[in-house]
């Protein structure tokens, strides 16, 4: 009895000790990836603004007003850039928690989404959106900005693949007592070898010049 005490406990043991291995192992690829997507994609819109500001700093006087204003407008959008970045993974340290408080209130649905799609034309102005909800819509019991970021980040993602000049849909429906919000564009598609992954945390198809664009925790924030 007490060999198979002994056996019993060396395999708990091995257990624990292959999980503690397993966790480590996953926080280092964690770790490596938090690093990869830092140093690329945080240093590039720094590098943007340090140039400009650098080129304003020294050769304003020698520039003509409208040179001013596209290096100014250079640190504005870069600035904004690096700033929903780092939202990003602050919510995504925020949401990895257990003790995240919903905070419910009730919003219309053309609220919700018409404050995404503000947020998303103020960084990117070129985009269009096409809006289809209709007012007979009861409003939501929702935690708003949290939602609303959902909303946001997917509008962002179908904006970024999307060919230029083709409008972005943002459809509302109501479907069996449920809100079905369905974002439709026209881009390239996701691989299906891909779809089961786009989800994971630092994930991003590669595609061409359109590839690796952003942290790759969007889609990630979403699902959580």
């Amino acid at each position: 009895m007490a060999d198979d005490i002994a056996q019993a406990a060396l395999r708990t043991r091995l257990v624990a000790d292959l999980e503690t291995a397993h966790l480590h192992n996953e926080t280092e690829r964690l770790r490596s990836a938090l690093l990869s997507s830092v140093s690329h994609d945080l240093r590039s819109p720094l590098a943007a603004m340090i140039g400009s500001a650098d080129s304003l700093s020294n050769y304003a006087d020698a520039m003509d007003a409208g040179d001013r204003r596209t290096l100014l407008d250079t640190i504005v959008v870069e600035g904004e850039r690096l700033d929903r970045y780092i939202q990003n993974l602050l919510d995504m340290t925020r949401l990895g928690h257990d003790g995240l408080k919903l905070n419910r209130d009730w919003i219309g649905v053309d609220e919700l989404i018409g404050s995404a799609a503000r947020r998303l034309q103020r960084y990117q102005p070129e985009v269009r959106l096409q809006l289809d909800i209709p007012a007979a819509l009861a409003p939501i019991w929702v935690h708003p900005a949290l939602v609303e970021q959902a909303v946001f980040n997917v509008m962002e993602n179908a904006a970024r693949f999307s060919p230029p000049g083709v409008p972005v849909e943002v459809r509302a429906r109501q479907r069996d007592g449920e809100l079905c919000i369905e974002v439709i564009d026209e881009g390239p598609g996701i691989p299906d070898a891909e779809r089961s992954r786009i989800f994971d945390m630092f994930y991003s198809v590669e595609r061409g010049d359109r590839g690796r664009q952003g942290t790759g925790l969007g889609l990630t924030i979403c699902q959580a």
